[in-house]
């Protein structure tokens, strides 16, 4: 993964600084819906599958375009996504236009879920409430964005929000939940000179690791209770089994690559799993 031809691969810059490979992740949260509830994929569906990718687009360039002047000027992703600023800010607005489109085809009550959804995702990184300095909270209200956006609304959609899907979101909560803590062991140091408080530099690295095991094993428990079908079990037990290991092998000094398309990746993990056992 740290091999230096990927790190210096143009290919890889773009997938991670244009934030367009955590977008086919989000994608493919959508897919895993699709997968384990019986959603069709047909033209409307799809439709939410291009929303949600467009939309964690826009989401995330605009993030880290405005953090781009409080964060240091010298580091390689913000000169790279200088240096692309006019390419970036033209895609993130042909999003945008695409998106107000595509809310033609999402109900009311979808709609509206998705507009509290981003008015936390904004608050979450601007002022005055900034949520990305509470360092306890951070990573749950990422993965509550991503459980509304990625499994509540398809469910929604398709009008099979009933009592047994609750376990699906909250399996799928705490599975994100604990790649959101992984995801700042990265930032253990920088964050602690910040005066943010992280799991990771508040109860130590490995208290922050058996919390993710805590959370991952949760995740597969919720399952169960979800659906506990040979192929889809399989598939999500798997999907455990990885990202324990990659609890136990990540560590502060891997490349930040590392984190950007393994950690974050697990994601479309989940969905090539489920794919492959759901066939």
């Amino acid at each position: 993964m740290a091999t230096n031809p990927l790190i210096h691969s143009p290919l890889a810059k773009i997938l991670v600084y244009a934030n367009v490979f955590i977008s086919i992740c989000a994608a493919a949260q959508v897919l895993v819906t699709y997968m384990l509830c019986g959603i069709p994929v047909n033209s409307a569906n799809n439709a939410y599958i291009l929303f949600v990718f467009l939309s964690t687009y826009l989401q995330y360039n605009v993030q880290r375009g405005y953090f781009i002047q409080q964060v240091n000027l010298y580091t390689e992703s913000t000169a790279w996504i200088t240096r692309h600023r006019k390419v970036l800010m033209f895609t993130a607005l042909a999003a945008l236009i695409v998106l107000l489109f595509l809310c033609n085809t999402l109900s009311y009550t979808s709609i509206a879920v998705l507009v509290g959804a981003e008015i936390v995702s904004t608050a979450y990184y601007m002022p005055p409430l900034n949520l990305r300095r509470i360092g306890f909270l951070k990573p749950f209200v990422i993965s509550g964005i991503w459980m509304l956006s990625c499994t509540a609304v398809p469910l929604i959609e398709n009008q099979l929000f009933h009592l047994p899907v609750l376990w699906l979101l909250l399996s799928q909560f705490c599975f994100i939940s604990a790649l959101s803590i992984l995801f700042d062991v990265k930032d253990t140091t920088d964050d602690f000179l910040n005066g943010i408080a992280t799991y990771s530099n508040t109860i130590g690295e490995k208290g922050a690791k058996i919390l993710c095991c805590v959370l991952a094993l949760g995740a597969l428990a919720s399952f169960y209770r979800f659906r506990h079908t040979p192929g889809a079990l399989a598939a999500e037990a798997l999907l455990i089994a990885a990202t324990v290991i990659t609890v136990f092998i990540t560590d502060e000094k891997k490349h930040r690559f590392y984190f950007y398309l393994w950690v974050d990746g697990l994601l479309l993990v989940q969905a090539l799993l489920l794919y492959v056992f759901l066939l």
